[in-house]
């Protein structure tokens, strides 16, 4: 029981990773950025790069780099880590 659950929320993590890092390079794509697929995996990493884009405009409101993705990335292993830990 323990390994199903452990493989189904190790799933969903690296699910919410790599689209974290697909919407990364994405961005950099400029005919890319209005098409049904950015707008899936914006609906998916809006509400995990939110907070990280708070935290940075009140930190470096004038920034013109957008650190979200790296504050996500690292708050997510961190509850990874500790999820495992617990299971």
């Amino acid at each position: 029981m323990n390994s199903f659950l452990y493989n189904i929320i190790n799933t969903l993590f690296n699910i919410v990773e790599i689209s974290i890092f697909i919407e990364c390079i994405l961005s950099w794509v400029p005919n890319i950025r209005e098409n049904s697929l950015t707008d899936i995996l914006h609906s998916i990493n809006e509400p995990f790069l939110k907070p990280g884009r708070f935290i940075q405009s009140k930190i470096l409101p004038d920034m013109m780099i957008d650190f979200s993705p790296i504050i996500a990335l690292l708050v997510i292993s961190f509850i990874k880590r500790i999820l495992f830990a617990v299971i």
